[in-house]
Parts: C-alpha cells; sequence; structure tokens
C-alpha cells in the first residue's frame, strides 16, 4: 500500500486537466482533491488543510494571482505552484516575488509536474518544521528584555525572508544545485578573505552568493537539464536567468537582498565587457559580482555535467589563469584573479570534499 506522502488541492476550470492532474498525483502517493468552479476555491482552501495548492493561473471569476494575494492577506502560507500558458510568463514571475512557490508552462511533462509538487510538498514540511521551532523561540523570548525580543524579531524576519526565497527559487531545480551552493559560498569567503575585505563584506557575500543562480527557477527543466548541445535560442533562455533572478529579489527593504538582486543580475558581466546581460565593464560590475563571477566559473568547469566531463583541477586552473579561447583571463578583475591564483588550492580542498560523484 503507498504511504500518503501530503494533501494537494487542484483548482482547474478545465476538467479534463483536472482528471489527468488527480491521477498523477495520486499515482505518486498524495491525497488530492479537486475543484473546478473558482469562485468555491478560497472556501475550500480555508476550509481545508492543504500542503500545496495548484492552480490555473487563468480562470473565470478570480484567477491564480489573486487566490495568491487573498490567501497571503489572511495568513495562508500554503505553498501556491500556478499553471500558465508561455504568454503569461511575466505575470507568474511577479506571482513568484508576491509569494508564488512555483510555475509550470503549459503544456507541462508529467516528470516536470510531479517534481514540481515533490519541492512544494518539502516546502511545506519545512513551513511546517519552522512554525513549531518559531513557537518554540517565541516562549523562550517571552521572559528577556524587550530589547532582546526586539533583536530576535529583525533576525527572525531576515531569515524567514532569506530562507524562503532561497529555497522557493532555487533549491532541487537541478540535481547538482545544492552542492554547486554551497561550493560558490565557500569559495567566495576564501576569495573576500584572500583580497582582505573587511568582516562585513565577508559577511554579506557569505550571504548573498547562495541566490546568484536563483533566476534559474524560470528556465524550464527541459532546457536547463538538456544533455546535448544548446540552440542560441535555447541558450538565450538560459542566459534570461540573470533578469529573473533579480526580478525575483527586487523592491526588497533588506540592504543584503539588494545585494543579492545586484549579484543574480551581474555575475555573468565581465571585466573585459563581453559577459551578460548588459555587456557591463571593469568597476561598473559590483566587487561581490565579479567575486562570484569566477567562483561560479571555477565550479562550472570542475563539474561533470551530462553534457560534458570535469576538468579537473589542473586544466581548470590553466583555463582560468591562462585562457583556452572560450574562457579568458580577461573575463575577470586582474585583482581577483590574482587572488584566486594564491587560494586555488583552498577553492580544491572545497571541492574535493563535497563532490559526490
Amino acid at each position: 500500500m503507498i504511504k500518503k506522502k501530503g494533501n494537494i488541492l487542484v483548482i482547474d476550470d478545465d476538467r479534463s486537466m483536472l482528471k489527468s492532474s488527480m491521477m498523477i498525483l495520486k499515482a505518486e502517493g498524495y491525497d488530492v482533491e479537486t475543484e473546478s468552479e473558482s469562485k468555491n476555491a478560497l472556501g475550500r482552501i480555508a476550509a481545508g488543510q492543504y500542503d500545496l495548492i495548484i492552480t490555473d493561473i487563468r480562470m473565470p471569476n478570480i484567477t491564480g494571482l489573486e487566490i495568491i494575494a487573498e490567501m497571503r492577506k489572511k495568513g495562508m502560507e500554503e505553498p501556491v505552484i500556478l499553471i500558465t500558458a508561455y504568454a503569461d510568463l511575466p505575470a507568474a514571475i511577479d506571482a513568484i516575488r508576491r509569494g508564488a512557490f512555483d510555475f509550470l508552462l503549459k503544456p507541462y511533462k508529467p516528470d516536470d509536474f510531479i517534481l514540481s509538487a515533490e519541492r512544494g510538498i518539502r516546502f511545506s514540511n519545512l513551513l511546517k518544521i519552522e512554525t513549531n521551532y518559531k513557537k518554540h523561540l517565541e516562549q523562550e523570548v517571552a521572559v528577556k528584555t524587550k530589547e532582546l525580543r526586539e533583536s530576535f524579531a529583525q533576525i527572525t524576519e531576515l531569515s524567514n525572508e532569506m530562507i524562503f526565497r532561497l529555497i522557493r527559487a532555487s533549491e532541487y531545480k537541478d540535481q547538482e544545485t545544492g552542492s554547486h551552493i554551497l561550493r560558490v559560498k565557500q569559495y567566495s569567503v576564501v576569495l573576500a578573505e584572500e583580497l582582505g575585505m573587511p568582516r562585513d563584506f565577508v559577511d554579506n557575500i557569505a550571504f548573498i552568493s547562495p541566490l546568484h543562480d536563483v533566476g534559474k527557477i524560470g528556465v524550464p527543466e527541459h532546457i536547463l537539464l538538456k544533455t546535448e548541445r544548446l540552440s542560441n535560442e535555447e541558450f538565450d533562455i538560459i542566459k534570461s536567468h540573470t533578469n529573473i533572478g533579480a526580478d525575483i529579489l527586487k523592491e526588497s527593504l533588506n540592504e543584503r537582498i539588494r545585494l543579492a538582486e545586484a549579484v543574480a543580475l551581474s555575475h555573468h558581466e565581465r571585466w573585459d565587457g563581453s559577459g551578460y546581460p548588459f555587456g557591463l565593464k571593469g568597476e561598473e560590475i559590483s566587487l561581490e559580482a565579479r567575486i562570484v563571477n569566477i567562483c561560479d566559473q571555477y565550479d562550472a568547469l570542475m563539474t561533470s555535467r551530462p553534457y560534458k566531463p570535469s576538468f579537473g583541477y589542473e586544466r581548470t586552473y590553466e583555463i582560468l589563469t591562462n585562457g583556452d579561447g572560450r574562457t579568458m583571463p580577461s573575463h575577470f578583475d586582474p585583482k581577483v584573479l590574482e587572488a584566486f591564483k594564491s587560494c586555488a588550492h583552498i577553492f580544491k580542498d572545497i571541492y574535493d570534499k563535497t563532490d559526490k560523484s
């Protein structure tokens, strides 16, 4: 007998889509309820105890975006996955910024649908753990001074926003994503320290560097995980992750997340102006982004993928410092590149400790 893994509500005025969605999810072990009348959706969500909501973005009476807005207004934190046509992509990205968990483009593949649902259920479980933990901490804090309570509230606000955005937008989009994020963070800290940056700069880059690829949530998985050579059109879609990442992170009141927005947007810019999306040059690119750029490139060269082998440490070092025609030393800030040369052996140790291949 299949163990039930979570309770999901699917909302869609297309009854054939409802039926197929229900069959796919039930086959994966989920409890599934459906609603074809969008006007009943909010009442069903409020009355039920759902771990995940999946809804079409375009429906009569109420849209998927309005469902999310009403849920968040009422303090309901259940993750919501939007089903959308390509023409609605800008609206779906805006919805992610305002609290949606993920979106799928029609017509979606069953495997993509299952993966998105699995991520949503995992995130829902994390929210429950966090809620219980917060209740426990709040009881502890209640006996302390007003100053300690205010400090805790500030830390909690920052941590919640950071964790929610990071897990929502980049976790498990790619099997390698988690290890890559961890390594780029560690490389960035090592490089910032080698450059002699002050403690607050080092702390900031440790916080923001894991978000550099957050925009890949907007890249379809069949392109992101493609094993063959990408077409020019597909590569343009891959490159759009910089703009999508900045879009997800923009308008935050938190200084660190504003820095993360800048790094998400410009970590593929190059010192010589040959990068994207804007062809920024030299110190037009923030130092944080210049550091993350070489760290990201190092890890990409070191990591084996379905379409390429690992180049290994010696060849990766050679490519970054002397070039191979595709990657050139002129792509990197000369001071950052010199610092990399001094601490590259530490990069190797970090990679060796986290590589599972």
